[in-house]
């Protein structure tokens, strides 16, 4: 495990290492944790979780989600100077929360049901009209159901309101809906001619961001990572969703190595879980 200060030890800029300017760089910290259980062990720990967690504060409910799964690894401080520090979008739905429901599960069912009953209605009572279906509804809750029948009826005659509608209301649906935070800055390989000190920090973060193959059937995924941009976001577990690296400058070869003037990495940060209003700052 170690620790990768970008901001104090790399040439990110022509300020010198050691000046008191780096300190009041704006900066990101990135945390690292090794994934120890596959995914279907978490699955089924995060439904147990929900069982049981009532008693639980929101912060403590989140660091427990990958807490007995993960190992804590490397730590990383990087520039950020970066404008987009946070977006997202609310949905509200005609369906049961996602949240209980699911894709296919007994909300789904609920709400297929309801809809029907309530399509049912709203096209009996464009027939009939909604007094008619009103009168026959009291009758029959009193068992009056030849009275009833009469009503529908006679508003069946009448040809009934036209354009009737009956409109259900929309849910909050819980979605991880917030947009990535992206990190991006250039590291320079001419300034103290830091080329195998960048080409170190590439490969390491290259490396913990793919999966690994240890043997023929285990596979070590990615890294997930806690990241912080002081003052205003926090993401408690996060996985790098986009990497790239792009030369910058001119290229020559070094010790069989392409080494240009400097690097430009670039990486996206999204949260594994639901960014709930308690996740402002740290």
């Amino acid at each position: 495990m170690a620790t990768y200060d970008v901001v104090k030890d790399y040439d990110w800029t022509s300020t010198p290492r050691g000046s008191s300017i780096r300190k009041q760089a704006p900066s990101v910290w990135v945390k690292s944790y090794k994934l120890k259980t596959n995914n279907i062990m978490k699955s089924i720990e995060g439904y147990i979780n929900l069982a049981t967690s009532g008693g639980k504060d929101a912060k403590t409910f989140y660091d427990d989600m990958y807490k007995d799964s993960t190992s804590a690894e490397d730590d990383f401080k990087f520039p950020f100077f970066g404008d987009d520090v946070r977006s997202f979008n609310n949905t509200f739905g005609d369906t049961f929360q996602n949240g209980i429901g699911g894709g296919g599960g007994i909300g789904t069912a609920l709400d297929s049901v309801a809809k029907s009953f309530v399509g049912n209605i709203s096209q009996l009572a464009g027939v009939v009209g909604v007094d008619s279906i009103r009168q026959a509804g009291a009758q029959i809750g009193s068992k009056d159901f030849a009275g009833a029948a009469s009503t529908i009826a006679a508003g069946i005659k009448s040809g009934g309101d036209p354009g009737s509608y009956v409109e259900t209301p929309m849910f909050y649906q819980f979605e991880k809906n917030d947009g990535p935070l992206v990190v991006s800055f250039a590291v320079s390989n001419t300034i103290n001619d830091d080329y195998d000190k960048n080409l170190k920090l590439i490969k390491k973060l290259t490396e913990i961001n793919r999966p690994l193959r240890k043997n023929s059937i285990t596979v070590e995924p990615p890294r997930v990572y806690k990241v912080r941009v002081p003052g205003h976001r926090l993401i408690r577990w996060a996985y790098c969703s986009d990497f790239s690296i792009n030369f910058l400058g001119t290229r020559r070869m070094i010790d069989d190595v392409i080494v240009p003037e400097g690097y430009m990495i670039k990486m996206s940060f999204k949260s594994l879980t639901l960014e709930h209003a308690g996740f402002l700052s740290d």
